[in-house]
C-alpha cells in the first residue's frame, strides 16, 4: 500500500508564538500532532520534547526489530515529560495533547490524548477517529448535545486528559482497516474549531496534491481569522 503525505505547521494570525508541533517518520510510516498547552508555561517546550522522544523512539528502529505499542510509547512519553516539566515548571508543569498514528500494512494504529484530532475519508463518509477530551466532550456526553448552549465558555478549551499529567495516564487507542482511495487528516484544534467537518471534508477532496490540500486547508483557517496555531498532516492512501 503506497501512501503520499505532506504536514506543515503554523502560528495562525493571533498567537504570538506557534506551540504546535508535529511529528512524520517516512520509514516507520508515523504521524503525531502536539499542541502544547497554552495555558501553561513550556507548552512549546512539551510539544517539541514529544516530538524529540518519537524521533529517538522511532529513528533507532532497524527494520528486524518489533515495533513499539503505540499506547506504551504514550504512556512512557508522559512519563518523561511530566517529569521535566514538573522541575521546570514546579508549580505547574507543562503539557500538551498528542495524536499519533502509524500505518502497518493496510491498518492504521492510533494512540491519542487530548483535543487534536485524526480523521478518515472513505468513500463518502467523513468520520473523526478520536474523541476530544475536555470538558465539553464530558459535559456533552453525560446531558447531550444541548448541553452546549450553557457551558461555561471555558470548557471547550479545558483538557482532561493530556500530556505531561502526572497522574495515570489512560490513553484512546484505535485500529483502523484502510483501503486504496481513503484519506487521513492529522490536525490541531487550530484547524477543526474553526473549519466545520463538511468544509475540511471538501477541502481535503478538492486535489491530488496533499502539499496543496494541506496550505489550503491551513489558508482557510487563517481566512477566518486563524484565532490559534494551525497543524495539519494529509496523507493519501494510494494504489
Amino acid at each position: 500500500m503506497n501512501i503520499r503525505f505532506f504536514g506543515n505547521s503554523d502560528p495562525g494570525l493571533v498567537r504570538p508564538n506557534n506551540e504546535d508541533a508535529l511529528f512524520i517518520d517516512e520509514a516507520n510510516r508515523v504521524f503525531a500532532v502536539a499542541d502544547g498547552l497554552g495555558g501553561l508555561p513550556g507548552g512549546a517546550q512539551a510539544s517539541q520534547r514529544i516530538v524529540e522522544l518519537l524521533d529517538e523512539t522511532f529513528g533507532g528502529i532497524d527494520a528486524e526489530e518489533e515495533r513499539p505499542d503505540l499506547g506504551e510509547l504514550v504512556i512512557q512519553i508522559n512519563r518523561i515529560v511530566a517529569f521535566e516539566g514538573m522541575n521546570d515548571h514546579p508549580h505547574t508543569g507543562s503539557g500538551s495533547t498528542l495524536t499519533a498514528g502509524q500505518i502497518v500494512e493496510d491498518q492504521l494504529l492510533i494512540a491519542h490524548v487530548g483535543d487534536s484530532a485524526a480523521y478518515l475519508l472513505h468513500a463518502d463518509s467523513f468520520n473523526k477517529l478520536t474523541i476530544d477530551h475536555t470538558m465539553e466532550q464530558e459535559l456533552v456526553d453525560r446531558a447531550g448535545e444541548s448541553a452546549r448552549a450553557t457551558m461555561p465558555p471555558e470548557y471547550p478549551h479545558t483538557l482532561t486528559r493530556c500530556i505531561g499529567q502526572t497522574d495515570e495516564l489512560r490513553v484512546d487507542q484505535n485500529r483502523i482497516k484502510l483501503e486504496v482511495g481513503d484519506r487521513l487528516l492529522f490536525c490541531s484544534d487550530g484547524l477543526n474549531k474553526v473549519l466545520s467537518n463538511e468544509d475540511i471534508r471538501k477541502l481535503l477532496v478538492a486535489s491530488e496534491d496533499p502539499e496543496k490540500i494541506c496550505t489550503t486547508l491551513i489558508d482557510t483557517a487563517n481566512s477566518r481569522k486563524g484565532p490559534d496555531n494551525i497543524t495539519v498532516i494529509v496523507i493519501l492512501i494510494d494504489s
